[in-house]
């Protein structure tokens, strides 16, 4: 047995040491190790009283990333007594995205009681970017009240790119929170349908949301169209003087027509009353 394989034993020795320091740290080492031989015991662990090690196994096993994994991790995100391991359970569970399974009690954890939960479960469907997730991925972007939530649901919609959740997505352009309307932009922006453009025209227009709007509509327009539309956006920003929004249009532009953006640029660099965004337009170039 060389030194090599002698220490991933006593790793997987030492899950089941009576110290829960020791166990900790042999989950954390097997999973950098990234062995297969530890899946069996990780799974084990999986099992095990200690919360902190069910936790750590579970992550564990996602950097391993070993089929062998899928369904002991679904039992856990639908069984485990414990919010924080059912969390790390539905993140682990979207770093297996090169195997083919079904994912339907997967979905199921969208329905968990704590928020965390349903959080990293949106995020391993985007991950993993199956259609069939988009119905319930729509329904919790509408309904759920914890908007970490509806962040995370509008960002895999995104991912996934079905023209099924534009409709939902304009409407939540609407939502009383900027994160998730910032989400809800990228993911229309993803998705390229042109029945979007003109909600994000206006979302363009409003104070702290010219980034990600800009941004979507650069994907979802023709070129030309997409200039015209920003060249307007930048003057009604510049005309209010929001220039953090002028500048981050600008950004967009620049890479659609460079031109256009360095001379609205420039106007702003020769505005004295404009000094403390000085650093920040020279960013853009």
């Amino acid at each position: 047995m060389s030194e090599h394989e002698k220490t991933l034993t006593e790793y997987i020795h030492e899950l089941k040491s009576e110290d829960a320091n020791v166990r900790i740290e042999a989950a954390v080492a097997l999973g950098d190790w990234g062995n297969d031989r530890a899946v069996t015991p990780l799974i084990e662990a999986l099992l095990h009283p200690d919360e902190n090690l069910r936790r750590t196994s579970a992550r564990a096993l996602k950097e391993i990333s070993n089929r062998r994994s899928i369904e002991p991790l679904i039992t856990v995100l639908l069984d485990d007594s414990s919010a924080e391991v059912r969390a790390e359970a539905a993140f682990a569970l979207g770093y297996f995205t090169r195997f083919d399974f079904e994912i339907d009690d997967l979905i199921l954890g969208l329905k968990d009681e704590h928020y965390l939960v349903r959080q990293n479960v949106a995020f391993a469907l985007g991950k993993i970017k199956r259609r069939k997730a988009v119905k319930s991925l729509i329904d919790i972007l509408k309904t759920d009240d914890n908007y970490h939530v509806r962040e995370m649901a509008a960002w895999a919609l995104g991912e996934i790119k079905d023209k099924r959740a534009t409709e939902v997505l304009i409407s939540a352009l609407n939502d009383d929170r900027l994160s998730v309307r910032k989400n809800v932009a990228y993911a229309l922006g993803r998705i390229q349908d042109s029945a979007a453009a003109n909600a994000l025209k206006l979302q363009m227009i409003k104070e702290g949301e010219s980034k990600d709007a800009s941004w979507a509509l650069s994907k979802i327009l023709k070129k030309k169209d997409a200039i015209s539309a920003l060249k307007d956006a930048y003057k009604k920003m510049r005309k209010e003087n929001f220039i953090n929004d002028c500048i981050e249009i600008c950004r967009t532009l620049y890479n659609l027509e460079s031109k256009s953006a360095e001379k609205f640029l420039k106007e702003m660099l020769e505005d004295e009353e404009l000094s403390q965004y000085y650093d920040a337009l020279k960013t853009v170039y």
